[in-house]
């Protein structure tokens, strides 16, 4: 089991969709999905390098998360095209958004200083990180009116509502921003936890900081993170979400959610993904950035 500590740079989850070019010509993927250099393959068919190449570039992740899992229940054949098949998500400006404040919260945590300085040093880091990944800011997507220039100016109020929490409330030993691989029956699970804290009555407090509108969060991913927890021998009296637009913590009951059960969920998704069930909901089409590649809703497959 390893348990590293860091920070999570973006907010689209657990990282399995990460776009790596094919590698140069004098290079394939064998059998298995090992690495070989031209001249080390020989006795291997080329059907035996067309399929070992394939099978890299439309092959399940070798681990799992909240987030994937999540996006397996909310549609199944949206889990096999970004995961499996790696078509792109347009970037969105709340992604980026949501990462800044992240790491402008545990700027503070970790060094303190003056909200304006922390923001500007964590939005502008971020701004630029996903620029070079994601093409210039001007095509990014955003709901409503919250554009580039709704986040940074919200942004900072964003941060002083954290910065006014955390008068009462103090971060649990180095809780900050840790990430963990679980292992599960034949997976990993990989989570970043943002934090365990103190109350002002002395629990400790599962908290996951939320900066998105959206109110329809599910007390599935506490559960999660707090049986990962329990995996390390920590223990938590209660877990819940802050809010940053409104900076007051939502506590959710976790007691049907047990550990026993979060982990047998975890690996039924897992079975299921590698039995091939990815089974479609057309009931969220309308709010799903892959639509165009879906052939369930196009009238010809791409």
């Amino acid at each position: 089991m390893r348990v590293t500590v860091g920070r999570k740079l973006q907010m689209t989850g657990d990282g399995s969709c990460s776009n790596r070019s094919p590698e140069p010509p004098n290079f394939f993927w064998g059998v298995g999905g090992r690495f070989l250099k031209s001249g080390f393959g020989q006795g291997l068919s080329a059907e035996q390098i067309r399929v070992g190449y394939s099978a890299r570039m439309n092959q399940l992740p070798e681990h799992i998360s909240y987030s994937s899992f999540s996006t397996w229940q909310e549609c199944g054949w949206k889990y096999k095209l970004t995961k499996v098949d790696k078509v792109e998500e347009g970037h969105a400006v709340w992604f980026t958004g949501g990462s800044a404040l992240h790491k402008a919260t545990e700027y503070y945590d970790l060094e303190g200083g003056k909200s304006e300085d922390l923001w500007n040093r964590a939005w502008f880091e971020q701004v630029k990180a996903d620029e070079e990944i994601n093409g210039d800011m001007s095509t990014w997507k955003f709901a409503k009116r919250e554009d580039m220039s709704w986040w940074y100016g919200e942004g900072i109020w964003m941060l002083d509502r954290w910065i006014e929490f955390r008068k009462g409330w103090n971060v649990y030993e180095d809780f900050i921003e840790k990430q963990y691989e679980i292992p599960i029956e034949d997976s990993t699970v990989k989570m970043a936890i943002d934090r365990v804290m103190i109350d002002p009555d002395g629990k400790r407090v599962l908290v996951d900081i939320k900066t998105g509108a959206s109110s329809q969060r599910h007390p599935l991913q506490l559960a999660v993170y707090a049986w990962a927890l329990a995996k390390q021998g920590v223990l938590v009296d209660s877990a819940g979400f802050w809010d940053a637009r409104t900076g007051h913590v939502s506590l959710w009951n976790l007691t049907n959610l047990t550990a026993d059960r979060v982990e047998d969920m975890l690996n039924t998704f897992d079975r299921a993904r590698k039995s091939d069930i990815f089974l479609p909901n057309l009931n969220n089409c309308g709010r799903c950035d892959v639509m165009s590649k879906c052939k369930f809703v196009n009238s010809r497959a791409e």
